[in-house]
C-alpha cells in the first residue's frame, strides 16, 4: 500500500493547505478559503474539507470566527530561522531535545547572572534552617546508616503524610498507594514507563513543561501538542479531535498552574477531561507540581479525585514549596501501582532515607500550611510586581500571563521578535531567559519568553529594566 493511501484524506488536505500557508499563498490574518468553497473545488466532501480545517485549528495554525470563517493564525519563519530549527508540520513527532535546553541548565549556575530562566523558587522562603534542625535530630538517632528497613515505594511516615495532604484537596489515596521518588521529574518518567512503549503517541500540553520533552525523548515516545490556553488550560476540543484520530496512548497535563502559563483547569473541565480518557481506557499523567501554590483562597482541586477506574497516575513532589535540593517527590499511579513500584526498584531501589525522613517530620510538625500561606501571599506579589516592571519596561504590544498560581510568567514579544535573538544578547548582557524554542517538540513558540518571578526583589527589577532595553533595541532592528 502507497504511503499517501495509508494517509487519511483530511490529513494530506491539511499537510497541502498548511504548505501554502508557511509559503505565504495565504497571509497571517488572511481569510481561508470558505468550506464550500474548498470542497466544491478539490472535489472533497464537506466532512473531509472541516476535518482538515479543525487539525490546523488545533495545530495553532488558522482560527474559527463566528460566523466569519477561518483566518490565518501562524506567522512563518524568516528563512533563516527555518534552516536553524526545523519545520514541523504539526503530526506526531519523535521528540529531539537540542542544547538549548541543556545551556539554559547551565546558565542557572553561573552566579553572574540576574536569573529569570529556570523556574526555581525564592531561596529566602524555603524553610531551610527547620530542615537543617529536623535532619541534624535525625542524624544524631544514627538509625539510617544501616536501615533496611525502607521499600522501594518508600517510608511509611512520608507516604501517610502524602495520603493526609491529598485528603484534605478532596483526593482519596491510601498510603500503600503512594511511591516516593527523586522529584517529580522521576515520577512523570516512571509513569511514561508504566504505560507506553516505544513508538507510542503521548498528547502534551502546548506549550508544555520542558522538562517532560527529555523523558519522551529517551523513551522513543512519539508527542501529539494540544493547545493550551491561559486561564482555563488544556483545550478540551482539541483534545477529544486528537483522542478521535490518533491512537494517544496516554496524556500529560498539569491540570493545575500549567508551566509556563500559570493557567489552572476548573472543577467542570477536569471531570469532563477524566470522563473523556475513561471512555477510551487512556491514561492520564496528571503533574500538579504547583498544586499548592494557588493564589485563589482555595486549594484548586485535581483530576485525580474525577476518576472512577483508577486511570489518572498523579505525580508532584517538594521542590517547589520546601527544597528542591532534597528532590523528593511522589506518585499515586492508581492501577498501574504495581508496574511503577516494579520500574522503581529497577532503577534505583529506592529514595535516599534521610531526605525523605526530614521532610517526613517537618510535615508532621504542622507548620507546612503556615509557611505555604506565607510563600503563596509571596508569590502572588512578586508576579504582580513583575508583571507590572513588564508593562513599564517592555515595548508597547507585549502580552503578558496572568498566571493563577505558581511563579512563573509567560511573555509574548511585541512586533514578532524572536525569542532566540533575545536569548543570545541577554546572555552576554549576564541575564537568563526561557526562549518559546524549548516548550514545543516543534519550537512553535518562537516569540515567546518564559520569566521567573519567583527571583524578583529590588535588585533584579533593574536586570528586568534592561531586559527590557534589549527588547526595544531587537523591535527597532525589526
Amino acid at each position: 500500500m502507497s504511503k499517501d493511501k495509508q494517509v487519511p484524506l483530511y490529513e494530506r488536505f491539511a499537510l497541502e493547505l498548511e504548505g501554502q500557508i508557511r509559503a505565504g499563498t495565504f497571509p497571517v490574518g488572511g481569510r481561508l478559503p470558505a468550506l464550500r468553497e474548498s470542497s466544491v473545488q478539490r472535489k472533497l466532501s464537506m466532512t473531509t474539507v472541516l476535518q482538515a480545517y479543525r487539525l490546523l485549528e488545533m495545530r495553532g495554525i488558522i482560527e474559527a470566527r463566528p460566523q466569519s470563517g477561518y483566518y490565518v493564525k501562524f506567522k512563518p519563519k524568516s528563512q533563516a530561522l527555518e534552516e536553524e530549527q526545523p519545520q514541523s508540520h504539526g503530526d506526531p513527532t519523535p521528540v529531539s531535545i537540542d542544547d538549548l535546553s541543556m545551556q539554559l541548565i547551565k546558565d542557572t549556575h553561573n552566579r553572574h547572572f540576574a536569573q529569570f530562566g529556570a523556574a526555581f523558587p525564592d531561596p529566602d522562603l524555603l524553610p531551610t534552617s527547620r530542615l537543617n534542625r529536623i535532619l541534624a535530630e535525625l542524624a544524631r538517632e544514627g538509625r539510617f546508616a544501616l536501615d533496611t528497613s525502607v521499600y522501594p515505594e518508600g517510608a511509611d511516615e512520608l507516604r501517610v503524610q502524602v495520603a493526609q495532604r491529598a485528603f484534605s484537596y478532596g483526593c482519596t489515596i491510601k498510603p500503600d498507594e503512594v511511591v516516593i521518588t527523586a522529584g517529580c521529574s522521576e515520577a512523570l518518567s516512571i509513569c511514561l514507563q508504566a504505560i507506553c512503549a516505544p513508538g507510542d503517541l503521548v498528547a502534551i500540553e502546548s506549550p508544555t513543561y520542558f522538562g517532560i520533552l527529555p523523558a519522551l525523548e529517551a523513551l522513543r515516545l512519539k508527542a501529539l501538542e494540544i493547545p493550551t490556553r491561559a486561564g482555563v488550560g488544556l483545550s478540551l476540543d482539541a483534545l477529544r479531535f486528537a483522542v478521535e484520530n490518533h491512537p494517544v496512548r496516554a496524556v500529560i497535563a498539569m491540570t493545575n498552574f500549567n508551566n509556563p502559563l500559570g493557567s489552572c483547569m476548573s472543577d467542570e473541565a477536569k471531570r469532563e477531561l477524566v470522563a473523556m480518557l475513561e471512555e477510551r481506557d487512556i491514561p492520564l499523567i496528571e503533574d500538579d507540581i504547583y498544586g499548592e501554590l494557588y493564589f485563589s483562597d482555595r486549594r484548586p482541586s485535581v483530576a485525580k479525585s474525577f476518576e472512577k477506574k483508577g486511570g489518572v497516575l498523579l505525580c508532584s513532589s517538594f521542590s517547589k514549596d520546601i527544597s528542591p535540593g532534597y528532590r523528593i517527590g511522589w506518585v499515586a499511579p492508581g492501577r498501574y501501582f504495581g508496574a511503577v513500584q516494579r520500574l522503581k526498584m529497577a532503577l534505583n531501589n529506592g529514595t535516599s532515607v534521610l531526605p525523605q525522613m526530614t521532610i517526613a517530620r517537618y510535615l508532621e510538625s504542622g507548620g507546612y500550611d503556615i509557611h505555604l500561606r506565607k510563600i503563596r501571599r509571596a508569590y502572588a506579589q512578586k508576579v504582580m510586581q513583575m508583571s507590572e516592571s513588564i508593562e513599564a519596561s517592555f515595548p508597547a504590544g507585549t502580552r503578558i500571563s496572568e498566571p493563577l498560581g505558581g511563579y512563573v510568567i509567560w511573555v509574548q514579544l511585541p512586533g514578532g521578535i524572536d525569542s532566540m535573538r533575545l536569548y543570545r544578547e541577554a546572555v552576554a548582557a549576564s541575564i537568563t531567559i526561557a526562549p518559546g524554542y524549548i516548550f514545543s517538540p516543534t519550537h512553535r513558540f518562537q516569540d515567546y519568553v518564559r520569566l521567573n518571578a519567583a527571583v524578583w526583589s529590588q535588585r533584579t527589577e533593574k536586570d528586568l529594566a534592561r531586559l527590557g532595553e534589549i527588547v526595544h533595541r531587537l523591535l527597532l532592528r525589526g
